[in-house]
């Protein structure tokens, strides 16, 4: 396949340290066997187990579609889609994780309504949630999310996106500024939206975003300080604030609940 007339570049960034590996062969399983097939799957690994490692390797080297990137320099998840970026011949940019899982006709829908709308930048769409392996709930995100919309929370699932590149050249990709680290995802998007571009969620859900075991999230007190300082930034760039202020400290709010109580919510939010 020329990748000069590749229509898709995928990026994945991998630092997958579990044992059981089945979720890393899933996710990868469900990019190659899609419904359309004029893509390249750029994955960027790093500091990933060694049955991961093997795993990728073995993926590359029987499946020319694939291309796999060295990330050990990397120090970030930013950096690692930047690098995967660096080489992306797709006219399109499509992201995926490496515990989620696309449907088959995800990237075909995405394609052909960005090829008929040329007035959207990127688009998402619903998304089945699962937890522990079982699906939990659906999300409702709004069809074209305002720049209000980002206010309580994020309008869209990040590795079910699919951008123009143009777009995405624009933004110059993701901020590599400490401040981002763990919200690199919701500054761009809010950067994007800066620029005059929008977005829009399909109504289908072609993709199932994978939850953290029983909710425990994974983010520390320093990552919750970095999407404060990036909601400030970004809601004040957008003309948001002041009136933004309490959504502006919600990540420090959510801090302070215990994180069990916080797991039980969002098992009431999602079911």
């Amino acid at each position: 396949m020329d990748a000069k007339s590749v229509s898709v570049s995928v990026v994945m960034g991998v630092r997958y340290r579990r044992e059981d590996t089945m979720l890393l062969k899933r996710a990868i399983d469900s990019i190659l066997s899609q419904n359309l097939d004029d893509f390249e799957f750029i994955i960027c690994e790093r500091e990933s187990t060694s049955d991961a490692k093997k795993i990728l390797s073995d993926y590359a080297e029987s499946d020319k579609r694939v291309i796999l990137i060295d990330g050990n320099e990397c120090n970030s998840f930013a950096e690692q889609l930047n690098k995967c970026l660096s080489v992306a011949n797709g006219r399109f940019i499509a992201r995926m994780d490496d515990d989620d899982y696309s449907f088959p006709m995800r990237f075909r829908a995405q394609v052909e309504f960005l090829e008929s709308h040329h007035e959207y930048a990127f688009v998402g769409c619903q998304c089945l949630l699962e937890c522990d392996g079982k699906i939990v709930g659906k999300t409702s995100f709004p069809k074209e999310p305002e720049s209000k919309d980002f206010l309580f929370s994020q309008p869209y699932i990040h590795p079910a996106l699919m951008f123009r590149r143009e777009a995405i050249d624009a933004a110059e990709g993701y901020s590599l500024l400490p401040r981002c680290v763990r919200c690199e995802d919701y500054d761009l998007l809010l950067r994007l939206y800066e620029l005059g571009f929008k977005g829009v969620n399909l109504q289908e859900p072609y993709f199932r975003y994978t939850f953290p075991h029983k909710y425990i999230t994974s983010r520390s007190l320093r990552d919750r300080l970095n999407e404060t300082k990036t909601r400030f930034v970004r809601f004040k760039a957008l003309g948001l604030m002041p009136k933004a202020f309490i959504y502006a400290i919600k990540p420090l709010i959510v801090a302070l609940i215990p994180p069990k109580m916080l797991a039980k919510l969002k098992s009431k939010r999602y079911k």
